[in-house]
Formats: C-alpha cells, sequence, structure tokens
C-alpha cells in the first residue's frame, strides 16, 4: 500500500478537484463522474475519477453509426481505438473495455436514434494532483470520433 490508500476519500478527492476548478456532475461513494459546460448546461463529460483500492481516472470516447451508417461496428471500434486509444496509451491508459449502446428515443424505448461505439480507458495514478491533472487533459481530449 502506498500509505494515501489508506486515508485518502471521495471527499478528499472531490474538494481537490473544486479547487482546481474543475465541476462534478455526480458524486457516488467510489467515483466522481466530471461535469462538461456546454454554453450554460452542465453536462456528464465521459471523464470519471474512481478510488476503489486505487485511484484511476478514465473516460470515454465514442463512434457513432449515424456518421457511417454502412460501416461496421470493427470498424467503428478502430476509429475510437485510432484516433484516442493511440494519445491515451502515450499518455499511460490503457483499455478498460469497449461496448455497444444503444440510444433510444426516450418517449419510444423501441425506437433506436442512434448506436455509439464506445471505448472506456482507465489509468492508475499516485497522487490526487495527478487526477487532477489526468482530469484537465481528459476533459479537453475530443473524446467523439467522426469519419
Amino acid at each position: 500500500m502506498c500509505g494515501w490508500e489508506e486515508t485518502l476519500t471521495i471527499q478528499d478527492i472531490q474538494q481537490a478537484l473544486a479547487d482546481a476548478g474543475v465541476e462534478i456532475y455526480r458524486a457516488e461513494a467510489q467515483e466522481l463522474r466530471i461535469a462538461e459546460r456546454v454554453r450554460l448546461h452542465i453536462m456528464d463529460s465521459g471523464v470519471r475519477v474512481v478510488l476503489n483500492g486505487e485511484l484511476v481516472v478514465q473516460f470515454t470516447a465514442r463512434s457513432q453509426r449515424s456518421d457511417a451508417p454502412s460501416a461496421q461496428s470493427a470498424e467503428l471500434f478502430r476509429r475510437v481505438r485510432q484516433e484516442i486509444g493511440e494519445q491515451a496509451s502515450r499518455r499511460g491508459y490503457e483499455e478498460l473495455g469497449a461496448e455497444i449502446v444503444e440510444v433510444k428515443d426516450p418517449v419510444d424505448e423501441a425506437r433506436v436514434l442512434d448506436v455509439w461505439h464506445e471505448v472506456t480507458y482507465r489509468k492508475p495514478l499516485a497522487a490526487v494532483d495527478d487526477a487532477v491533472a489526468e482530469v484537465r487533459w481528459a476533459l479537453d481530449l475530443e473524446k467523439y470520433v467522426q469519419p
């Protein structure tokens, strides 16, 4: 153990992020979801700080079927891995997982509006200051891959 593992709390991380000017979208027992401002609206950025035995920053990047209707899923995942994954890898991130997410019409659950091909990346960290730096980097990263 690094020492901080026994004493660091999610509230400590939340305070450090707030002190650095980072907005939180949602706080849970072991996870902070980082906010992103789009004009006046606060939205979920897809960036997370997780404290579950280790301190981790993770983010999700995606491509959308609507941008390339004839592309196969493998191609849409490849685009994300090539454009985002390579940058993330150079910074020490590893792929956590990939999934296909159907975006459904909120009024009609049977209607699929789009299909996202998401890849999530994670990076374990040694210190809260590292988490602040990585959150800032992930927020600045374009996580939506277009053809």
